[in-house]
């Protein structure tokens, strides 16, 4: 607000402050307003936790047909997990070193021409694009 001098003044509320349990529920509230949707997956990692402890709890030193199965499984998931995170560890690291090569290349592209027309000014150009690709006409 101003008083019409270009100076701001402060607006003065009548309203008494709260009580010291209220004052602490509402800031209670507005953190959890602020940090909702984190402490709803958090309840429901801490929930799924407890589910899964209760239930290998109950299978504690039974050999069954289920603990066999979750053996097998949790065997299969493990290798198709570690074989896809290295396999796509591969691509990621393939694609930027190709990207990184074909800037390279430009970047080298335009010194390279230069000395050549400066040792043999008659030399024709090989017409590949700045990347290094041939051209979309060749096959």
């Amino acid at each position: 607000m101003s008083n019409g001098n270009g100076e701001a003044t402060v607006a003065v509320s009548n309203q008494p402050k709260p009580s010291g349990w209220w004052w602490f529920c509402g800031q209670v509230f507005d953190l959890a307003r602020l940090l909702g949707r984190a402490l709803i997956v958090a309840g429901c990692i801490v929930a799924c936790v407890y589910l899964l402890s209760s239930a290998v709890r109950s299978f504690a030193g039974q050999l069954t047909y289920a603990s066999v199965t979750l053996n097998l499984l949790a065997n299969v998931i493990v290798k198709w997990a570690l074989t896809a995170t290295i396999s796509g560890l591969s691509l990621a690291l393939y694609w930027r070193e190709r990207n990184q090569h074909e800037k390279t290349r430009e970047r080298l592209t335009k010194r390279i021409t230069e000395l050549e027309k400066r040792v043999n000014p008659t030399r024709t150009s090989s017409h590949l694009t700045p990347k290094g690709r041939t051209r979309k006409g060749d096959e």
